[in-house]
């Protein structure tokens, strides 16, 4: 998975988004971001279904037919046999849209009684090896714990030095992409289901979504 082709097509969307829905006067974007992340890790759960102890279905959505009515086709629906729908895969990729996204903002801080500012993103390098716990649940809950710390030392700052922002960033990607990997989703597929959500995002911004 090429992070840095991902950040740069996420930059575009994002700029795109911000063309078409300005910061309002005393709004924290980076918290709307940090929510939605929530919210969509939450939906993807939702579509996995492997914690409904209650249900006798709990299968996950990765392989469901839909006929497209809409006038577009999202890039995800289908009229034929060979293309199912993955709504597992669908959830997470938005996730990773808001994960990209909050990665791309910058939080100030004071060190040694000077001010700066840096990319969340600043130590995500290209190689890094995914975290993974001893199942799905577990590693639902630790990462909504991750994404929870990311939060107190980016929007809050309870952070004692900068370095942990980034550590929290970093750690949250790992467990992110060690989600998906105990989805049963490979990178490959996780990138160009990115790209094919990216455009659809594209496409409802110029269609006043």
């Amino acid at each position: 998975m090429n992070l840095q082709k991902l950040f740069e097509a996420q930059q575009v969307l994002d700029e795109h988004i911000m063309n078409e829905h300005p910061v309002q006067e005393n709004e924290s974007r980076l918290a709307k971001k940090i929510l939605a992340l929530q919210v969509e890790l939450g939906e993807c759960a939702n579509e996995w279904r492997g914690f409904k102890f209650w249900s006798k279905d709990q299968e996950p959505r990765t392989a469901f037919e839909e006929i497209c009515e809409c006038p577009h086709c999202d890039g995800f629906c289908s009229n034929n046999d060979d293309h199912p729908r993955n709504y597992v895969l669908e959830e997470y990729v938005d996730c990773l849209h808001f994960i990209l996204s909050i990665g791309l903002e910058e939080f100030t801080f004071t060190e040694f009684g000077e001010t700066n500012t840096l990319p969340v993103r600043l130590e995500l390098t290209k190689q890094f090896q995914s975290i993974k716990y001893r199942n799905i649940s577990t590693q639902f809950l630790y990462l909504f714990n991750s994404i929870g710390y990311l939060t107190d030392s980016i929007l809050e700052n309870e952070m004692t030095m900068p370095s942990e922002a980034f550590g929290y960033y970093v750690e949250t990607v790992r467990m992110f992409v060690g989600l998906g990997e105990m989805l049963g989703f490979t990178l490959d597929q996780i990138e160009a289901a990115y790209f094919e959500k990216n455009k659809v995002n594209h496409q409802r911004q110029e269609e006043g979504y």
